[in-house]
């Protein structure tokens, strides 16, 4: 009996180092399946993500951020672009749009006069 207390320490940590090596291994292999599955493209390239905003100066870096850290475009956008329309804002947000740009490089920032540039890229039926 005694012999087996002494045992048991070493029982429980040979178990528990056991266990966080099987879950360290499961998480790698899930974690590269996802990268594969994350890297398929969508078949059609005429999928946009447009965001048009108008004076949120407010609110518009973290959504833009938001969707970056999501990884919402490499999942649906073939060209992994946000275009982001601003519908004649009159406050700070195409300032904070143009700051945002400098650090990430797949946004396209369309003011209202250019909208038309939204439809770039898809054909007409």
């Amino acid at each position: 009996m005694k012999v087996w207390c002494m045992l048991m320490p070493d029982i429980i940590y040979e178990v528990f180092i056991y266990l966080l090596a099987v879950y360290g291994a499961l998480t790698l292999i899930i974690s590269v399946f996802s990268s594969i599955y994350r890297r398929s493209k969508p078949e059609n390239g005429n999928v946009k993500l447009v965001l048009a905003v108008k004076n949120q100066q407010e609110t518009v870096e973290g959504m833009v951020r938001s969707i970056f850290k999501s990884d919402l475009l490499h999942r649906l956008v073939p060209d992994n672009t946000l275009t982001v329309l601003d519908m004649g804002s009159t406050d700070e947000t195409l300032k904070i749009l143009s700051t945002l740009k400098k650090e990430y490089e797949y946004i396209d920032i369309i003011k209202q006069e250019e909208k038309e540039r939204v439809f770039n890229g898809f054909e007409t039926v």
